[in-house]
């Protein structure tokens, strides 16, 4: 044996493989043979049993528990029970059930024979359903809701009921009858096989030994070999190569394509190597673009961080006003052993715009390994670039976002050709993209830093303008009204009737013009220095009592009725008194102003949970829906109140507003026109009693 051993080893792989095959395809044939016989008999009973009686079985098991449901459900109807199950509803169910028993027990995995006697007995259990469905319906009919059934009926129903189980149940024996007798010819089928299979396999296993043995000295110890190659490189060893002398020709030719493989990897790994080095170079350069000021400096490093990292002689990058054509800056970074470069010639400089549109919209880059060699320095432009800046190797990129150039990056050489390998050119053009970026990030924030400082100053000068206007009007009003005074009191002489009258309407309008100067002159303060107040413990009653008493007499003048209704003594808000009290004076106003006579206004408060709510509730001419969301702005006033030509100045609402959610509350305003109108001061309820007891 020993002297054989040797004999085998210099055997090809391929020639002990085919023995082996030879061997192998006389052995399991034959035992194949033998396990088909049996496997079909055991394949016939196990379809039978899984297509056939399987299912048959399941089904005929979900007729029984629906009939069970159902037959439960109607005991209930025909004692009087109510019942949530409608018996009769479940009749389509247990059809459906039925027919796919009738499936089951006529598919073509059972015999002629057992097909025809399962018809039989499906056809009987279907028979029995009906007449069960049908005494049931018979027995329920008409029945009044909490009435039994009648006797006769439900003995009819019981009775096909009873038939119905004797029909499941002979279908159910002979399905499980002839599902055992499958099981055990499965059984002793299997038993065959298996004992078939145990004696092919113990065959195969000793040709297999056999030819181990002999593989193990062509093949085994060689490739153990070559595996220690691979866990010598696993273990850093990049450079291990196997030996291509040792072993069957297969495995000499698998050393040999590993030593290929290996000088591969070396050089993939090398690849990746640089590939990973572009990626830190783009990384590099978003975080120094982000912390760049303004576009320049941007762009100034941009062009520093991708010249250096790709190694190149020089970087040019040229932007473009906002007419795509212009150049508007040039920055420049080239090693230190070269000159900065002076702009480019005009009819260059013209050419920048033209170029950035045919990058973007054909190949998106252009890239030379030698410009002197390609067939592109016949075009004037390439010479006359290449003679204004010495490019031997150029890689060119466009700067822009979506359909707007921004400029031009040119990546060159001067030394010497140039390669420009693919991971070179895609961080290049990442790049390029964060220099579009940052021209548009930083020139948007740059527009918008300055239309802020010109809304500021505009604001200011606005609030100056308001606070300097109502602040002057004051001192001619004054005097105004202290000689309008002096005239009515007759100490200039006496007043004729028509002249009281003209004295009177100058009276009221300029007591108007004081009202809209004090109003502009609390806007401005609100809007300059915010709502200051000195909040305190008000009770609500004290604060309605305050606006009826500035109220009535306005009130009594235009016929319209005031009413206050009593209000809790321990109904208290903190706030400032004499704000709140401005701003319901102003809506108890409103309210007046806006009734006809004979109408009213009535004021009223309550506690709403954690809220106190002040509400002045009018029958006045209300307002339009269509003008409900405006009133709080400014100047603004309803259609029907300017319509009707009732004075006002639009800035009362916007003053209470204010005072409101200054005091961290809510004015909720509800109208119909023509009908009234509801306003409401939502404010949160002081607890004066529980404050003291925490303290």
């Amino acid at each position: 044996m020993s002297g054989g051993l040797p004999v085998v080893s210099r055997r090809s792989v391929g020639s002990q493989i085919r023995l082996l095959i030879t061997i192998l395809v006389i052995l399991v044939p034959v035992g194949a043979i033998v396990s088909v016989a049996t496997i079909h008999s055991q394949g016939a009973a196990v379809r039978a049993l899984t297509l056939a009686l399987g299912p048959a079985r399941e089904f005929n098991s979900s007729v029984l528990l629906d009939m069970t449901r159902a037959e439960g459900a109607w005991r209930q109807l025909a004692s009087g029970v109510p019942s949530a199950l409608d018996p009769l509803s479940l009749q389509p169910t247990v059809d459906t059930e039925l027919e796919r028993v009738s499936a089951a027990t006529t598919s073509e995995e059972l015999s002629a024979a057992d097909r025809a006697r399962y018809a039989v007995l499906v056809a009987q259990e279907r028979s029995a359903v009906d007449a069960w469905f049908e005494a049931a319906r018979t027995s329920l009919q008409g029945l009044a809701p909490g009435a039994s059934a009648t006797a006769p009926a439900r003995a009819r129903a019981v009775a096909a009921y009873a038939a119905f189980r004797s029909a499941n149940d002979a279908l159910g024996s002979s399905i499980q009858t002839q599902r055992d007798a499958a099981r055990v010819d499965s059984r002793e089928a299997t038993a065959v096989t298996s004992g078939v299979i145990i004696v092919v396999a113990a065959l195969v296993l000793l040709v297999l030994v056999a030819a181990g043995f002999g593989m193990d000295r062509a093949v085994g110890r060689p490739l153990a070999r070559l595996r220690e190659v691979v866990r010598r490189q696993a273990e850093e060893d990049v450079i291990a190569m196997a030996n291509q002398e040792e072993g069957a020709l297969e495995v000499r030719m698998l050393a040999r394509d590993f030593n290929d493989l290996t000088r591969a990897n070396a050089r993939l790994v090398d690849q990746q190597a640089a590939v990973l080095e572009m990626q830190e170079l783009v990384l590099d350069v978003g975080r120094t673009v982000r912390s760049a000021v303004d576009v320049h400096e941007a762009l100034q490093r941009v062009a520093t961080k991708l010249g250096a990292g790709l190694g190149a002689d020089r970087v040019l990058l040229y932007t473009l006003a906002d007419d795509g054509q212009t150049i508007e800056d040039r920055l420049q970074w080239h090693t230190d052993d070269l000159p900065d470069l002076p702009p480019l010639p005009r009819s260059l400089a013209q050419q920048v715009g033209a170029v950035n549109d045919e990058l973007r919209r054909d190949v998106g880059f252009f890239d030379l390994g030698d410009l002197l060699a390609h067939r592109a320095y016949d075009d004037e432009r390439a010479r006359a670039f290449h003679r204004a800046t010495g490019a031997r190797s150029l890689l060119m990129l466009p700067v822009g976002t979506g359909g707007r150039g921004l400029g031009i990056l040119s990546v060159m050489m001067v030394s010497a050709p140039r390669r420009w390998h693919r991971h070179e050119i895609q961080a290049a053009q990442q790049c390029s993209a964060m220099a579009a970026q940052s021209i548009v990030a930083l020139r948007l924030a740059q527009m918008q830093d300055e239309q802020v400082r010109r809304l500021t100053e505009l604001d200011r000068q606005k609030t100056d303008f308001m606070a300097t206007v109502s602040h002057e009007l004051r001192t001619p009003l004054t005097s105004i009204s202290g000689y309008l005074e002096l005239l009515v009191d007759g100490d200039f002489g006496d007043v004729s009737d028509g002249q009281h009258v003209a004295l009177d309407i100058i009276g009221r309008n300029a007591t108007r013009l004081r009202g809209l100067i004090e109003d502009l002159l609390v806007l401005n303060k609100i809007e300059i220095s915010g709502l200051q107040s000195v909040s305190e413990d008000v009770a609500v009653r004290d604060l309605l009592r305050t606006v009826t008493e500035t109220m009535e007499p306005v009130a009594a003048t235009g016929g319209v009725e005031l009413v206050c209704t009593d209000v809790p003594d321990d109904l208290l808000v903190r706030v400032d008194r004499g704000q709140v009290e401005r701003a319901l004076i102003n809506l108890g106003s409103n309210a007046v102003k806006f009734t006809p006579a004979g109408g009213q206004v009535l004021l009223s408060a309550e506690r709403s949970g954690g809220s106190t709510i002040i509400s002045v509730h009018d029958t006045g001419i209300g307002i339009p829906a269509a003008d409900l969301a405006r009133l709080s702005e400014r100047f603004f006033r309803a259609g029907n109140a300017t319509a009707a030509a009732i004075p006002g100045t639009g800035l009362g609402l916007a003053i209470v507003r204010a005072i409101v959610e200054g005091h961290g509350g809510e004015l909720v305003i509800a109208s119909v026109e023509g009908e009234g109108t509801t306003m409401q001061v939502v404010l949160p309820v002081a607890q004066p009693a529980a404050v003291a007891a925490r303290r």
